[in-house]
């Protein structure tokens, strides 16, 4: 599961203790551009949390785009079911 889901993975690492960036995990797309929205960093990461083949990571210059990214990924279907839930986290330089 480490590997298949990303939103698993963020849980897994804050429940011990790894270091990782900020992030929310989302399966409704209002709720996630909510949280980008309110989000105390400038640079998002939004990524499909499911296998997209490589593909499923889009690092987002504004909160509009990345917000456009939750809707490509949780209602347009861009990687289809591996967006079922997103994963918006801040860009660690």
């Amino acid at each position: 599961q480490l590997e298949a889901s990303k939103s698993f993975s963020k849980a897994f690492m804050e429940r011990h203790g790894i270091p990782t960036a900020r992030y929310g995990a989302f399966t409704d797309p209002e709720e996630a551009c909510r949280y980008i929205r309110s989000a105390e960093f400038p640079a998002l990461v939004v990524k499909a949390s499911g296998l997209a083949a490589g593909k499923g990571v889009i690092v987002a210059k504004d909160q509009e785009e990345a917000c456009q990214a939750v809707m490509d990924i949780m209602k347009d279907r861009a990687f289809g079911s591996a967006g079922e839930t997103v994963v918006v986290e801040e860009l660690l330089e």
